[in-house]
This record gives C-alpha cells, structure tokens and sequence, in this order.
C-alpha cells in the first residue's frame, strides 16, 4: 500500500472514492500477478495484499471508478487458437461430431463454469469432471443438495492456499482420488509419447463416462499467463484439433488447439515442483456401492498435515511421524504370538508419540460431525457401524489394555481427538462412543506402509503383513472406505513432504 494511503486511513479522512480506489488498486494487484504467473499457480512469493475495508464500497456508477487502474476484460485469442463459437470453430465442431469424436463433449457441456478464482482452474476443472461422472460427493454443498464444488475439494491442499498458489499435477491427482475418481497419471517427459496422448485423445473424445485432463503451459501456446488445467471437450481427427474447454472465460473462450502443440506444451517445467505437466484420464471407481464411494464418515487428517508448512508437517507433529518413519525402519525382533505383536507395536507407537506437542494430533473427526443422537437416522447408523467395526480389530483391545496399564503414563492421545468445532454438549456426547483407541487403530491401519525389500524382517514389514491379516479376517466395506481415504491422504502428503524437502536441498545446492 502507498504512503499517500496510509496517511489517509491513519488520520481517518480516506474518501469513499479514496477506498474504492485503493481497493481496485490492491486486487489490480493480484489480478495482475495471477497474469504474469499463470492461472494455475501464482507467483510463489506473492501474497494476499490486505484490503483497506473487509467490505468493497458499491460502485454504482463508472464515474466512481479510477480511470487509470488498469484493468482486463478477456483477452484475444492468438493465432495457435481457433475460437470454438467462431464460424471456423463452428464447422470444426460438426466435422468431429460426425466424426464420432465429440461423445465427450455433453457431458461436460452440461457441468461447464468459470473459476471462482484466478488461481482456481485445477480446482473447477476437476468439478466439472466430478458432476459430469455423477459422483455423489456425500456431502451437502447448499440446502438439501449433494453436489461438488471448488471449496469442498480441501481433502489434499487448504483452500485458503489454492487461492494464491494453484494446485500442482500430484495435488490434482490426490483431490481426484480422495473423491473417489480413479486416475491414470501421464508426466510428459518422463512417460508415454506423443502418439500414445494422441490415442487416449481419440479414446477418451468417444466416451462419456470417462474424461482426459490436460496440465499444460500457456506460454507454449501463445497465451498470457503459464500452468493451467482444462478438460478435453472433444476432437477433430483429420486436424487434430483438441476442444480445450477452458475454464477461465473470463480471459478466454473455448477454443481448438493442435494436439501437437499441446503435447510441447505439456513438457513445460512446472516452477514450482521442477517437473514436466502432464495429462490424466478419469473415471468413477467401479466398485461395489459401498466402497464406491469411498467417503470419510467420521474422521479425517488433522491441520497438523498441511502443505503450507515448510515440511507439510507442523512441528509439533512432525518429530512423531519422523520417529514413526525411523522405528518402521528398525529390525523387527520376532514375537512369540500375535497378542505379543500388538503389544510391541502399541508400545512403539506410543514411545514414538512422546516426542508430539501436547496441544496437536495425527487425526480428529470431520468438521460437520454433530452429537451422534442429532445425526440423521442414516448417518446415525453408519458412524455406529464403523465404531463397532474398529472395535472388532484385535489391535483395539491391545491399545485399551495398553491404556489400563498405563493410566498415567501414555501419550497416545496425541493420535486424535474429537474437532473442537463441536459445541460442549456435541462433543461431550461424541467423545463417550469415540475413545483414543478407535483414533490409534485407524491411523495403525491407514499408514501407507512400504515393504522393504531386505533379508532383513523389519517392523515395517511386519506391520504389512499384520494389516493383511487383520483385513481378511475382520475387515468390512465401511472400515475398508475410511480407511482407503485416509491412506490416500497420508500417502500424497508424505509424497509432497518428500519433494518439498528435495526442492530445499536443490536450492541449498544452487546458493
């Protein structure tokens, strides 16, 4: 903010015209940084400039706006670009719907919208992709109605941070697949080759329950701006021309673009992780039902995983999961039967676990989580069933037996608590049917574990095939979903901690 401005709101004599002004200036601001870094991800040292007013005064007239701001209102199409609604794009479109390479086309159509926000496009690209695959995202977005929008997509990055940053190619495939999208990841550069995208092109432009997503740069196609995720809307075989069905219309319109320039476009390094963009079909799991949906009913990652932590974890929970990490790396000593496997693996945890602040955990429960008697007789009636179903898990009754001996003397509470978001009386309630042991198993059977191959049995190891076992003789579909969401979760950020920490040292190299 300048000077003159501060000047102004410290002596309290700032104009109505004076705010408008400084206001329009600050989002300029903004609106220009998005330009310059692109849709997807905006400048990565750039924040938020506070307004002078939460409210922006009504301008009612344009007389009341400065006439010197500059300011955007869409931009021309270059000339790698055909607009999709001119009399080219037009015969373009009836050519390849003749040519049966359209069938992608209305589906998407029917869920086609803007971004609500510059840097939103990975975010309302997916949207349009979720309702147009009929996913039921399980949750009411407004009224009595289920249906997905950009800020119910929080699962994998804050909301708060996609706003000023974007999502990244593996940030977009974690949301897909946290909303029960299954995903077929290509990076360009590093896998497939230009007629292989070109086949998924001509496939995926014949279906309608299943799409293609494209990560691409802008640069490379001529336009202003960088990384930006768009729909394919459909195809014209003899041009080969891709519909990008660009979400941002208030910059651009859809157009047709060569598929080859889009396939240079995708090889363009991503500033922010250093890798090459990319291109991923999508589709609705097929399982049964139940596992379809594959929705958190109950609990969900604590705020102590968030990608705007330097290393995605906050310190406070960040010594507990490096020894977690450590201790799965150490040589398993051999027990004498299960019962005494439990007990060394609840005993480990919780040594691990001493090294957490107080104040944060692992897990805690979804935010719209009520006093389970105020529940809806169907929602009721699932919690119930999950709770039941983590209690028939032989490890819940070797936490409890852990915490009866050792009343004063634990620190496995640090594994979860219910959301403070509950009044008392809610969490009063909750809290009596949900205890630190339902916490302790479902973050014990939701760890991403990697068996090492190694002569070597390490508790790693012996925690895979512990699950396993556990999963074929207690496991039922409610658990299976929690558990499989959460996995997904803890799996794409611990991937994310590992890349922000191999940015660091390749920037610590480069100084």
């Amino acid at each position: 903010m300048c000077s003159y401005a501060r000047a102004l709101i410290k002596s309290r004599s700032l104009t109505r015209r004076s705010a408008v002004s400084v206001n329009l200036r600050q989002a300029e601001r903004l609106s220009y940084l998005s330009e310059i870094n692109g849709d997807s991800r905006a400048s990565e040292c750039s924040k938020r400039v506070p307004l002078v007013s939460q409210k922006t005064p009504e301008i009612t007239t344009m007389a009341d706006v400065p006439q010197k701001v500059p300011q955007f209102y869409r931009r021309v199409l270059p000339d790698t670009c055909i607009s999709f609604y001119s009399e080219e794009g037009k015969k373009i479109f009836r050519e390849a719907l003749d040519s049966g390479h359209m069938e992608c086309y209305f589906k998407l159509a029917a869920q086609f919208r803007t971004q609500d926000e510059p840097a939103f496009c990975g975010l309302t690209t997916l949207v349009i992709a979720l309702n147009a695959l009929e996913v039921d995202p399980g949750a009411v977005w407004k009224g009595p109605w289920r249906w997905y929008h950009e800020r119910m997509l929080d699962c994998c990055v804050p909301i708060s941070l996609v706003e000023h940053e974007g999502i990244t190619f593996n940030q977009f495939v974690c949301l897909a697949e946290c909303n029960s999208i299954e995903t077929q990841a290509t990076k360009s550069g590093t896998g497939g080759t230009l007629e292989q995208f070109r086949e998924k092109v001509v496939e995926y432009s014949k279906r309608d329950d299943a799409f293609l997503i494209l990560s691409y740069s802008r640069k490379t196609v001529n336009q202003t701006g960088d990384g930006h995720f768009s729909p394919v809307g459909g195809y014209h075989p003899k041009r080969d021309l891709i519909l990008i069905l660009d979400t941002a219309r208030f910059k651009y319109p859809p157009h047709w673009i060569s598929l080859e320039l889009l396939w240079e476009a995708m090889h363009a390094l991503d500033k922010t992780t250093g890798e090459p963009r990319g291109y991923l079909s999508v589709r609705k799991k097929t399982s049964s039902h139940t596992e379809q949906k594959d929705i958190l009913t109950l609990f969900k990652i604590s705020p102590s995983f968030d990608v705007v932590h330097v290393n995605v974890l906050s310190p406070g929970i960040s010594p507990l999961i490096s020894q977690w990490q450590d201790w799965l790396m150490e040589e398993y000593p051999e027990q004498k039967n299960q019962e005494k496997t439990l007990e060394y693996v609840v005993r480990g945890l919780n040594d691990c676990a001493r090294a957490a602040v107080d104040d944060e955990t692992v897990l805690t429960t979804q935010i719209d989580v009520k006093c389970v008697g105020d529940l809806s007789k169907a929602h009721a009636c699932v919690v119930h069933q999950l709770l039941t179903n983590i209690e028939k898990v032989p490890f819940f009754e070797a936490v409890n037996k852990f915490l009866t001996q050792n009343v004063n003397d634990h620190h496995l509470a640090s594994f979860g608590r219910v959301t403070s978001n509950l009044s008392e009386g809610q969490e009063k309630c909750l809290s009596s049917k949900l205890t630190i042991a339902h916490f302790v198993v479902m973050f014990l059977m939701s760890w991403p574990y990697e068996a090492v191959d190694s002569k070597v049995m390490r508790n790693g190891d012996m925690l895979v095939r512990l699950v396993m076992k556990v999963k074929s003789e207690c496991w039922e579909n409610i658990l299976n979903g929690e558990s499989n969401v959460l996995r997904k979760q803890f799996s794409s950020l611990l991937k994310l901690q590992k890349e922000k920490q191999s940015n660091r040292k390749k920037c610590a190299c480069h100084n």
